[in-house]
């Protein structure tokens, strides 16, 4: 190898993060968003190669480290293939104009960010929990029901209600675990985006990975954090207000926030944030897909690629995915629950007074079009997940998608 190619690789390995995981050693790309855990002579060739730009000095120190002849070349060729020798990352210009970066919450410096989070942050988040769990308790009248979704005159401006709380408190939610990201130095991206027609908020914390896993459980709970805050403020509330339309608008608050704090901890298998923690807690880097494999393993065959790839996977990763496909199964008999007594009453109600109205209305008038526009939400709602779920395999299949 020419001393020219070694200077180049130099270059393109100063790119590269080396960080400690607990278990192995993690090489990132954060302007990419691709990590690659690594046995230690891995991470010594990599800080080897950085300093030096000898990759025969580099071939030697990790071939040292890990008692046995190292094959630099054949590394180099595995670090390619996974991109972390890429160019720098240019932005996309779709993604640019699509996501619109908010300064305002992109200034909050890094010491501002960790008051909320602190020893006193975390006091005030879990006397809320304490808080919101002894009302639910003590108080039956002020427990949600789905029928609290209803909170204005009108079932169509309930619905637009819907609309504005989950947008409001999806970007609270969110911009709580940029705060924390940020709490903990993560160089993170918040922005407002859209997927069709639906406005989402994008929390890039890709470069957490680099972050110590003890400090990143705070930024895993944040969003749950801030919602048993809201649901905790929410009770006193309606402890103290009078009946009418504040009282209403405070229950669907606290059903919604409830409903969310309960699926982010049933959805183990979609992800979500408890998932997340979980993995982080248990030390594990790739807990979903190994548990799917070691699940599949057991019920069905696997193919020889799937059957490499568990072989390959972790031993803690494996070790977990024995007992931690259980979770998953009680995770999904949630999730299950869940829309049995929230969201099928929610859609059936709603379907029959979108049918009443369209039935006894005018033609023209304003209840028609609204029944209308209620009945084209309740499809949305129902036929969309399909829908996305036939396009998505379709996609894999023709290995258009991961």
């Amino acid at each position: 190898m020419t001393a020219a190619t070694d200077a180049g690789l130099r270059e393109r390995a100063a790119r590269l993060t080396v960080t400690f995981d607990g278990e192995a050693w993690v090489l990132g790309r954060p302007d990419l968003g691709v990590f690659v855990a690594v046995p230690e002579p891995g991470a010594i060739f990599i800080t080897t190669l950085q300093q030096t730009g000898s990759v025969t000095q580099a071939t030697e120190r990790a071939s040292e480290k890990a008692g046995e002849p190292v094959d630099g070349g054949d590394f180099i060729e595995g670090l390619t293939a996974a991109g972390l020798l890429d160019p720098a990352a240019a932005q996309d210009d779709d993604t640019a104009e699509r996501g619109r970066r908010i300064r305002w919450i992109e200034g909050v410096s890094p010491r501002a960010a960790a008051r909320l989070f602190g020893r006193i942050g975390w006091s005030v988040y879990a006397a809320a929990l304490v808080f919101a769990l002894a009302v639910l308790v003590a108080r039956p009248d002020l427990r949600p029901s789905w029928q609290d979704a209803w909170f204005l005159p009108s079932m169509g401006l309930s619905v637009l209600g819907w609309l504005v709380l989950g947008i409001a408190f999806g970007a609270l939610h969110e911009a709580w675990h940029w705060l924390a990201g940020r709490a903990v130095g993560v160089p993170a991206t918040f922005r407002v985006s859209y997927r069709g027609m639906y406005i989402v908020y994008e929390t890039d914390l890709t470069q957490i990975v680099a972050v110590p896993r003890d400090r990143r459980h705070g930024v895993y709970l944040a969003g749950m954090a801030v919602e048993v805050v809201v649901v905790a403020v929410a009770l006193g509330l309606r402890m103290i207000v009078p009946p009418g339309l504040l009282d209403d608008l405070l229950a669907a608050v606290i059903l919604f926030r409830v409903v969310a704090i309960v699926w982010q901890w049933a959805a183990l298998p979609l992800r979500s944030d408890s998932y997340a923690l979980l993995a982080n807690a248990l030390r594990c880097h790739n807990l979903y897909r190994t548990t799917w494999l070691t699940v599949k393993n057991r019920i069905f065959r696997l193919t020889e690629a799937e059957a490499a790839e568990l072989a390959a996977s972790g031993a803690r990763d494996r070790d977990m995915a024995r007992w931690f496909a259980l979770l998953y199964v009680a995770g999904m008999a949630v999730m299950v629950w869940l829309f049995l007594t929230v969201m099928l009453p929610l859609m059936v109600s709603l379907a029959q007074w979108g049918v009443e109205r369209l039935l006894s209305g005018q033609v023209g008038s304003a209840a028609f079009w609204e029944a209308i526009a209620v009945t084209a939400y309740v499809a949305l709602r129902i036929g969309l997940p399909p829908l996305l779920a036939f396009r998505e395999r379709r996609l894999r299949r023709a290995g258009a998608l991961l």
